[in-house]
């Protein structure tokens, strides 16, 4: 991800001081939180718009949370939601339990987009019912997303459920949730079971969490066979299958299609493994320095060249990448952010540009 997206880290340590409790700089109130939104929804920056609400507790953002929902301002609503979600996005890296305070407040919000009232939401027209519905369900695909960001897979899990129920053939929300799976499959060594018994047993699970991957991923496929992230994680799962030839295929064609920087990111570390693991070296070094044109703060990026380097005997250039990466700061950039390419960025963006002036 280029450096001009989420500069989340600093943000996100301010914000997480909002949530001690008895330190608020400005007594709780609904003036105040819609200044608040105004201010986010005016500059386009959470760090600056969320300074009044310094130190307020649970209770005082339920407060001014229900109190917003029952403006029936949908406008307000909306962007008091996306605020939400930038918060929680930005925390994710430091607490996620006061990330999902945010974000489910944030859902609250979205909820209550949908008109209590059966008058009124029967003479909405077709096309806002669809409008609310893509709303909620991609504020939930982004929200989830976070979580996948720092590996936090259970909390991610219920966000993608909601989410599909609302748009079942969503091709981002499928992917998530086969990333998802595909996330907590692969990290189950069958290797490292204490017996036959638990090997067979590991071995079952691993199957099924990476068969549920690659069949939600062909699900999304099918709802848009152009969807690039679909054909780069399909890719990854055939390299887990070592299936290396369809894997390379895969990400060749989600390579070449992809045109958010993210999944184009995704694309080179996951050819780059393949590479590597192809014994092709300088196929992989080219690869890695891909991904890490990409996202000059990706750790992951620079441990993955670094190895390349020290393997095919450059131990100069692997120490020159190694420093940089104990050198990195993370006080300006949120680099669980794109750690491992899962946040949901397109999803994120389309969100604020639908409330930002």
């Amino acid at each position: 991800m280029p450096a001009k997206s989420i500069r989340y880290a600093a943000a996100g340590i301010a914000m997480l001081a909002s949530t001690a409790v008895g330190h608020a700089q400005v007594a709780p109130s609904p003036a105040v939180y819609r200044n608040a939104v105004a201010t986010y929804v005016k500059t386009g920056d959470p760090a600056t718009a969320v300074k009044p609400l310094l130190g307020w507790d649970r209770k005082g953002l339920e407060a001014v949370v229900a109190d917003t929902i029952a403006s029936g301002d949908a406008s307000l609503i909306e962007a008091a939601a996306v605020l939400h979600l930038e918060i929680g996005v930005a925390i994710a890296g430091i607490s996620t339990a006061s990330s999902h305070g945010y974000l489910e407040l944030g859902e609250r919000l979205t909820d209550g987009l949908v008109p209590v009232n059966p008058d009124v939401l029967r003479n909405l027209s077709a096309q806002r019912k669809e409008e609310i519905a893509r709303t909620r369900a991609a504020y939930l695909g982004v929200a989830g997303s976070a979580f996948l960001s720092v590996n936090d897979v259970m909390r991610a899990r219920p966000f993608f459920e909601r989410a599909l129920k609302i748009t079942p053939k969503a091709p981002a929300l499928l992917t998530l949730k086969g990333t998802a799976d595909e996330i907590d499959g692969a990290v189950i060594n069958p290797a490292d079971s204490e017996n036959t018994t638990m090997k067979s047993r590991a071995d079952r699970e691993r199957t099924r969490l990476l068969l549920s991957a690659d069949s939600l991923y062909r699900q999304a496929l099918d709802a848009d066979p152009t969807y690039a992230l679909a054909q780069i994680r399909l890719g990854r799962v055939q390299f887990h299958f070592k299936n290396p030839k369809q894997a390379g295929e895969w990400l060749a064609k989600g390579s070449a299609g992809a045109k958010d920087p993210t999944h184009k990111y995704l694309a080179a570390m996951f050819t780059g493994a393949l590479l590597q693991e192809q014994k092709n070296i300088a196929g992989a070094r080219a690869a890695f320095e891909e991904a890490l044109a990409l996202a000059p703060r990706s750790q992951n990026a620079i441990v993955a060249l670094a190895y390349v380097e020290l393997i095919s005997g450059r131990p100069d250039h692997a120490q020159s990448l190694a420093r940089s990466y104990t050198g990195t700061p993370n006080s300006d950039d949120g680099w669980w952010a794109y750690k491992n390419g899962t946040l949901d960025n397109a999803g994120l963006l389309s969100l604020r540009k639908r409330v930002r002036k």
